[in-house]
């Protein structure tokens, strides 16, 4: 059976899970639910929240144990102890990060904090993750090491709201961006980009920002 990604029709947390599984070429179901469903899917979950992961006995209700599942089943967390300790570092740095750029996307009075918040916060943040990605010796354009890991997925995630947001500051810090471009240049990641089949917003239509094809 395929292995099937429950949450709902908007990008969220599940497109970290859409993207690698599409880099992997791996066949899935893109589970999607509706609003009226909701409810009663929330019931049956025990932190009542989405993604969910499910292929054959596994089951997983936490993204980034999700993350985390597919990066050792495919090879994905580093080759040595060294790496796994500098993919968690960079994995809990863009917890934070995502938690301060989404939480910032929520906020009520986004329309008016939105010019303060890109001349002020958001720079800060970018600036401490291009530091992060300068502790990686190897300049290979990855976060961790010489090769692809699941963390890329996870920066690439983070950015993609920078540079719907704020692109401007993307622009600033041109060594995140590279790394955004680097992985989008994959070849199946940027089919998927592309392709229909990927939900059109970033995420619900009642958020002050990203709910829309506009602002996404």
């Amino acid at each position: 059976m395929k292995p099937e990604l429950t949450y709902f029709a908007v990008r969220g947390r599940a497109e970290v899970v859409r993207v690698m599984l599409e880099d992997l070429g791996i066949d899935y179901v893109d589970r999607r639910v509706s609003v009226e469903e909701w409810p009663a899917v929330k019931a049956t979950l025990l932190f009542g929240h989405l993604p969910t992961y499910r292929d054959g006995d596994v089951f997983i209700d936490q993204s980034h144990a999700i993350y985390r599942h597919l990066a050792r089943k495919y090879a994905l967390y580093g080759d040595n102890e060294q790496d796994r300790i500098r993919c968690d570092i960079v994995e809990e740095a863009f917890v934070d990060a995502q938690t301060n750029i989404g939480t910032f996307c929520w906020r009520p009075d986004f329309a008016q904090a939105r010019a303060a918040y890109e001349a002020t916060q958001l720079p800060v943040v970018l600036d401490k993750l291009q530091k992060l990605f300068d502790l990686n010796r190897s300049r290979s354009g990855w976060w961790v090491g010489d090769r692809l890991s699941y963390v890329d997925f996870l920066a690439w995630h983070t950015l993609e709201y920078v540079r719907a947001l704020s692109p401007r500051n993307l622009d600033r810090f041109d060594r995140l961006k590279a790394a955004k471009l680097k992985l989008e240049a994959r070849p199946r990641i940027a089919a998927y980009l592309k392709c229909e089949r990927r939900p059109a917003t970033l995420t619900v239509s009642m958020a002050p920002f990203g709910g829309t094809p506009e602002t996404s």
